[in-house]
């Protein structure tokens, strides 16, 4: 195969990869944390080995797509996690103005 071609796959891949993972509510919401693998959840690792196998990627590609995935995840954890924070804070100052807990 040519490299345009491994690049398109590498592409398409990465494409599929983000899609599948795109943040939303759930995942804002989410309390308990899923089992990990090396970091990752294990949901997400399953779908990595799905990904290599669909696209049929050698070990540098797939390399190439875990490393992605990775700092892809790690950006979308490190929003939730500030994003629960300032949500913290905001109950915090209502519930100082309204005299309860919310």
């Amino acid at each position: 195969m040519d490299v345009q071609t491994r690049k398109s796959i590498l592409w398409d891949a990465f494409e599929e990869l983000k899609n599948k993972w795109s943040v939303d509510e759930r995942f804002l919401e989410q309390k308990e944390e899923e089992p990990t693998i090396d970091g990752l959840p294990e949901s997400r690792v399953n779908d990595l080995m799905a990904i290599k196998e669909k696209y049929q990627l050698d070990d540098l590609e797939f390399l190439f797509i875990v490393g992605t995935a990775v700092g892809l995840y790690q950006g979308q954890k490190h929003v939730k996690d500030l994003l629960q924070k300032k949500m913290s804070t905001i109950n915090e100052f209502v519930s100082s103005l309204i005299g309860r807990e919310l």
